[in-house]
């Protein structure tokens, strides 16, 4: 009889539990820098441990090889049936990364080539169309063509709303990788698509969370102590390695999805008391004044970086915090 009973809660409740799960895509330039890869381990390793539901990745790049190289990752990652779409609509594909060409040719990856993979706003549209209303979390760790499409994107097969609307009914929040606070310009809001940056900003009505380079650039992780812990058989201690040997890196994209979990809390806090200002070229400023739906993330007062890279680093390996 308590057995039963078991089954039966268990069967009640878990519909319940899954709902409570953030349901997160990712969207990632992975080619330029390393970060991309630690963070992609870290969401692998949350997914694993029921704190997040990753839905897919968003590939933003205009590298060929950062397709089959996520590809690559999810496969190493028992992540294969893991939806992955590619930003289309691109003029010219150059290979420029220190470690997606080789990532690509060293491990095995279900993706034969990018421009076999679905596109970003099919991908995008079509994971945000199956999931519950104002459930989902976006995580842009790149520049943001392929946010700028969805939202410019009409209605099609997957759902009668158009982009904006789509993208009003079904998320919840979205975390960025991006800006300077609180002022300055950086690479993902700058390059190579400010144009973008500047959409997205002027038209997303939703709450934004901005972790800004001034954070990720405190925490160092990828370096001598992530190696002696690594498999030196898989694709992430490839990346390092071809990146630079294992030197060190700031945790830009690791400190944003870090945001996922209950210990971010602890360690950081989140300024809503303003705005952020662009300009046309990407740079930006944080302007002082009444609370809204964009923040900015902070240290608290104390906080010694170094602890948040050692929980980054653990999430990188796969344990539990």
């Amino acid at each position: 009889m308590k057995k039963r009973l078991i089954s039966v809660l268990v069967i009640f409740l878990l519909p319940l539990f899954v709902l409570a799960q953030q349901r997160v895509i990712v969207d990632t330039d992975i080619d330029s820098d390393v970060d991309d890869a630690g963070t992609l381990a870290m969401l692998y390793t949350l997914h694993k441990q029921h704190k997040i539901n990753l839905l897919g990745t968003i590939v933003t790049s205009d590298d060929p090889f950062a397709a089959t190289c996520v590809s690559a990752f999810n496969a190493y990652y028992g992540m294969r049936k893991l939806p992955l779409g590619f930003l289309e609509g691109q003029s010219m594909l150059k290979n420029h990364s220190r470690y997606t060409r080789q990532i690509s040719e060293e491990f095995p990856h279900d993706l034969a080539s990018w421009n076999e993979a679905e596109t970003a706003t099919n991908t995008y549209r079509k994971l945000l169309a199956g999931s519950p209303d104002h459930s989902v979390i976006i995580l842009t760790i790149g520049h943001l063509s392929s946010l700028q499409k969805l939202l410019q994107s009409p209605a099609d097969r997957y759902s009668p709303l158009n982009g904006k609307q789509l993208v009003e009914a079904k998320v919840k929040k979205w975390y960025c990788m991006g800006g300077l606070f609180p002022e300055g310009k950086e690479a993902n809001f700058s390059r190579p698509d400010p144009a973008s940056t500047v959409y997205c900003l002027a038209n997303w009505t939703k709450e934004v969370v901005f972790c800004g380079w001034e954070i990720g650039q405190q925490i160092l992780t990828g370096d001598s102590a992530l190696r002696a812990m690594l498999t030196s058989g898989g694709p992430m201690y490839r990346a390092y390695e071809l990146y630079n040997n294992f030197d060190g890196r700031a945790s830009w994209d690791q400190v944003t999805a870090f945001l996922l979990t209950d210990q971010a809390a602890h360690y950081f806090d989140m300024d809503n008391a303003g705005h952020c200002q662009l300009e046309a070229d990407g740079s930006n400023r944080w302007i002082p004044g009444k609370s809204g739906n964009q923040f900015i993330v902070k240290f608290r007062p104390g906080i010694d970086p170094r602890k948040v890279a050692a929980l980054i680093t653990d999430l990188m390996l796969g344990k539990d915090l």
